[in-house]
């Protein structure tokens, strides 16, 4: 860790300060890519499926002329997601081609997600056997967020995909082996808490463990945009006595040193979430058109990469807009997306600087390692 950390993490607190309060962008270092919406599965926390869209998605060339813009070359992390990215017959040209830029284009990429519903074995297996080396060679790891919700009938039945849970298990199997050979493969789960699977924490947490896997665990969201889901809380909220449950889980020792259910702990109890995001800032989410958002979340789009450059669209009017008012919209109250807090906290600065301070630091350490933030401190 940068002995520095704490010097460093003040003086990128004084300049977010100075970032929010004029709206003006700083490199990017992390992007999500739709690559496409199309999914086989039909969950009940998510939309998706039932909203296809029509126009043609982005072609892997397309996707690779956007990461050799110059506004991308502080680019750190890629996450890949959908839809369902292996229903995709180009990805692995996609992939093959992110791992070819990163010597002149992407030097700082250090890692590519991709999150997968695991059902498409042969074809993921087959894919990632063809990615990992040359991308391991380019100093590219390659991470994995299989969504499970589960162990077993219960997870086909959120998933509405009968015989999910196998093919699932199958394509866990089958990345386990390749990490025996290639150790730069990372591999977790990510578990959407709703009232289908609230007692089955314990179990989804046991199965991550004995498989050596990373857990993301945590409450749906609502969102028109990301999930197109807005219709669905009478389906998927929790009852009193299941909130009280899922604070009993958050409260556990599994999640002592963990930053993620200290602040969900907290929203649990108040119904507000107030931890930090660099949304528009340092972070970004691409639909698989190629309409620019500052957000997955919020439904506010800031035009597409296909009709005006990607720098243009960054220091847009409407991104210096939403970079002032980050923090402030009724979406950030109730945002438990937990993926974004890898992005905000060593670039927001002031709160990591907090836990630095107040955590032990055997805990502190397993933090920063559990959420990969060692990419961001050069």
């Amino acid at each position: 860790m940068n002995p520095n950390l704490p010097a460093c993490l003040a003086s990128r607190a004084k300049r977010y300060r100075e970032l929010k309060a004029s709206g003006e962008a700083a490199p990017v270092e992390a992007l999500s890519i739709e690559v496409t919406r199309r999914c086989i599965a039909r969950c009940v926390m998510c939309n998706i499926w039932q909203m296809e869209d029509d126009r043609p998605e982005l072609t892997a060339a397309q996707w690779l002329e956007l990461l050799v813009s110059p506004a991308l070359s502080a680019l750190k992390e890629l996450d890949v997601t959908g839809g369902e990215p292996f229903l995709r017959d180009d990805l692995t040209e996609l992939l093959l081609g992110v791992g070819r830029l990163k010597a002149e284009r992407l030097p700082q990429l250090r890692s590519i997600a991709i999150t997968t519903n695991g059902f498409l074995t042969q074809r993921l297996l087959a894919v990632v056997e063809e990615v990992i080396a040359p991308l391991e060679r380019a100093g590219i790891s390659l991470v994995f967020a299989c969504g499970l919700d589960a162990v077993g009938a219960v997870h086909d039945r959120i998933r509405g995909v009968p015989g999910g849970w196998q093919k699932l298990h199958a394509s866990i199997e089958g990345l386990k082996g390749l990490r025996q050979q290639y150790p730069s493969l990372t591999l977790g789960i990510k578990t959407t808490v709703t009232r289908y699977n609230i007692d089955q924490l314990d179990q989804v947490c046991r199965y991550a463990e004995e498989q050596g896997l990373f857990s993301i665990i945590s409450p749906y969201i609502l969102t028109s945009n990301r999930y197109a889901n807005l219709d669905a809380d009478a389906e998927l909220a929790l009852t009193a006595t299941e909130t009280e449950t899922l604070k009993q889980f958050y409260a556990s020792p599994r999640f002592q040193w963990s930053y993620y259910r200290q602040e969900l702990l907290r929203y649990l109890e108040t119904g507000r979430m107030e931890k930090p995001c660099s949304a528009g800032f340092n972070y970004f989410f691409i639909r698989s058109t190629g309409q620019l958002f500052a957000c997955p979340i919020i439904a506010a789009p800031l035009g597409n990469i296909t009709r005006t450059p990607l720098p243009q669209l960054i220091d847009s009017p409407a991104a210096t807009r939403f970079r002032q008012g980050v923090g402030a919209f009724s979406e950030c109250t109730t945002c438990t997306e937990p993926g974004l807090e890898r992005y905000a906290l060593p670039f927001e600065g002031s709160h990591y600087l907090r836990l630095y301070q107040t955590m032990a630091r055997e805990d502190f350490l397993a933090l920063h390692h559990h959420l990969g933030l060692e990419k961001y401190f050069p």
